[in-house]
């Protein structure tokens, strides 16, 4: 049982800032101060405050795979459904083409954890309010399942490198929480699992000493 939950939580604040890096920077660390009566409402923080910085940046954007029946060509002709489109008379070309897209897993995720938080009663109503704002501007984006997302299999680079903390925070969100439908609403089960907590900390403790003594353990290797 832990007897002082804001002290906990601030803890877990603090292992977040290690583990993801640029969590303690100019637009979150105004985060730090306030204080918190539950885990939902800090990572209810900590998402609104990205998505709104990211929505200010533009939505990431990135090549999906699509299929259309358009007037002209573009990439590659569907030969089959050309031809059922000539038959039918209807003068229309099927192709399969790539087109950079904001419809992405990355924003999907965003989306959909979003919406979670958004409808969670233990959800203050302040960050409620900014999520459903913000989620307005997701309107192309469709929803995933979140349980079905291979979270190890992500690489972040110079274009969407702010994702690496929004997509951490959207994981442990995941894999910590039960998801149960209660009387027509979302209910979260406890975040604050050992198993859960164990690898926080352990993350926590690896980027600590990395940032910390860098210096003293130039040669330390993970």
């Amino acid at each position: 049982m832990i007897k002082d939950k804001s002290i906990f939580i601030k803890n877990v604040y603090y292992m977040l800032s290690y583990a993801f890096g640029n969590l303690h920077k100019t637009e979150y660390k105004n985060i730090g101060k306030e204080s918190f009566d539950n885990l939902d409402n800090l990572f209810a923080a900590i998402l609104a405050k990205g998505i709104g910085k990211q929505l200010k940046q533009e939505l990431y954007r990135e090549y999906v795979s699509c299929h259309d029946n358009l007037p002209a060509v573009r990439g590659k002709i569907d030969l089959v459904e050309t031809i059922r489109n000539q038959l039918a008379c209807r003068k229309l070309v099927a192709c399969d083409f790539d087109e950079l897209s904001a419809n992405n897993l990355y924003n999907q995720i965003l989306k959909s954890t979003a919406l979670q938080l958004a409808r969670s009663k233990k959800v203050d109503k302040k960050y409620r309010d900014l999520l459903k704002k913000e989620l307005v501007f997701f309107g192309e984006i469709d929803m995933v399942d979140l349980s079905k997302v291979p979270w190890q299999k992500f690489h972040f680079h110079r274009y969407n490198q702010s994702y690496r903390l929004l997509l951490g925070i959207c994981e442990l969100l995941t894999e910590g929480k039960i998801m149960a439908a209660e009387q027509g609403t979302m209910r979260l089960t406890d975040f604050a699992d050992d198993q859960r907590m164990s690898h926080l900390y352990e993350k926590f403790i690896l980027e600590y000493y990395v940032q910390e003594y860098a210096q003293k353990y130039r040669g330390f290797t993970v």
